[in-house]
């Protein structure tokens, strides 16, 4: 009896394909149901009513026609960017602003870049941290490449870039991106490159290391800040707001990155409190915290008491640019974390060239 009801068909003459004209057939009641949807709406349907071998090429045909857009696309995208390496000018490394040399050193670095290899890993597949946050390396990379430092690799995945059919226009994906540098006017290899930024940071400018410092120090305190707030469980999308950070740059002028975290640390602290006495909401708490920040610096400046630095991280946690801020440009390791306040750093540098032009040369 199955095997009878398995073969029978029935054949439906009033409802034929649109393509080939034959009679729709169906052997259960799920096939017939969806018809007579079409037998009902046949005089406004928007689509063509299609038999199942007439459906199944379509569908062949649409795949085979996205496929063929889909390559049309990368073609594009491939076009797109082989022109604006054309465009690229060259570049002297040698010639390079220092916070220009000391943000491209540190990137290079982070991604071990090697021997005669200009391409950079995506931000996502390098295993060392090149700054303290995500947020400070897209934003590194998004500067190296407004400066044309660094480009877009033509090897790039094709998800990572999209392209404005209007102005030809490629954008890259920051952290899913690969990236290539830029042409050296004098043809240097990667390891020369890197050999003529180590040098440069030899010689620190006042001002430019006054720039990195302060880039760094705002987020080593934004780092420090949302770890002390995820100990707590203080977690909110927009808990570094803007107005944390106004705070974070306004005393950092007067304190170290060491004294900050401790101020942060005793801050945050005391708001866990708060909330755990359940006096004020989360929200409300969220929204004290820089004002409590600003009150706890104050209190502990006002003082007029030295405020105890909490020490530098392990090498083994510590991002790259932050090292090569301490150790290379300002030369002063645990010191320069611990003690060195912004509106000291450039009196600092001065001091640290008179010092390095007095000593005797060999």
């Amino acid at each position: 009896m199955y095997m009878l009801k398995s073969a029978c068909r029935v054949y439906l003459p009033r409802l034929r394909c649109d393509t080939c004209g034959n009679p729709f057939q169906v052997g259960t009641r799920t096939e017939y149901l969806p018809l007579t949807g079409l037998l009902t709406r046949s005089g406004r349907r928007s689509r063509p009513r299609l038999c199942t071998s007439c459906d199944a090429a379509a569908l062949a045909a649409d795949r085979e026609a996205d496929l063929f857009a889909l390559q049309q696309h990368r073609d594009r995208v491939t076009g797109a960017l082989q022109r604006l390496h054309e465009k690229a000018k060259p570049v002297d490394y040698a010639k390079l602003s220092y916070v220009q040399s000391c943000l491209l050193y540190a990137a290079l670095v982070a991604a071990n870049v090697g021997q005669d290899d200009l391409v950079i890993l995506p931000l996502v597949s390098q295993t060392e941290p090149l700054t303290p946050t995500v947020e400070l390396s897209d934003g590194i990379y998004t500067r190296l490449y407004a400066d044309g430092l660094l480009l877009p690799a033509l090897s790039s995945y094709p998800h990572a870039l999209s392209l404005n059919e209007e102005t030809g226009v490629v954008t890259l994906g920051v952290r899913t991106g690969t990236w290539t540098l830029a042409d050296d006017s004098t043809r240097r290899s990667s390891d020369e490159i890197l050999s003529v930024l180590f040098q440069r940071l030899e010689h620190p400018e006042p001002q430019a290391a006054k720039e990195l410092w302060y880039l760094v120090a705002e987020d080593e305190c934004r780092r420090y800040f949302v770890s002390q707030c995820e100990r707590y469980r203080f977690i909110h999308p927009g808990i570094y707001s803007s107005k944390v950070a106004a705070t974070f740059r306004d005393y950092l002028d007067r304190c170290s990155i060491g004294q900050m975290w401790n101020i942060i640390y005793y801050a945050i602290k005391n708001l866990a409190a708060l909330a755990q006495e359940g006096t004020y909401t989360r929200q409300h708490i969220y929204n004290m915290i820089p004002g409590s920040i600003r009150r706890y610096a104050d209190y502990r400046l006002a003082k007029d008491e030295p405020i105890r630095p909490w020490r530098r991280p392990s090498p083994g946690t510590e991002s790259w640019i932050t090292s090569v801020l301490l150790d290379k440009v300002l030369k002063g390791g645990d010191i320069s974390f611990e003690t060195l306040r912004g509106q000291d750093v450039v009196e600092y540098v001065e001091r640290m060239l008179g010092s390095l032009s007095d000593a005797p040369r060999m």
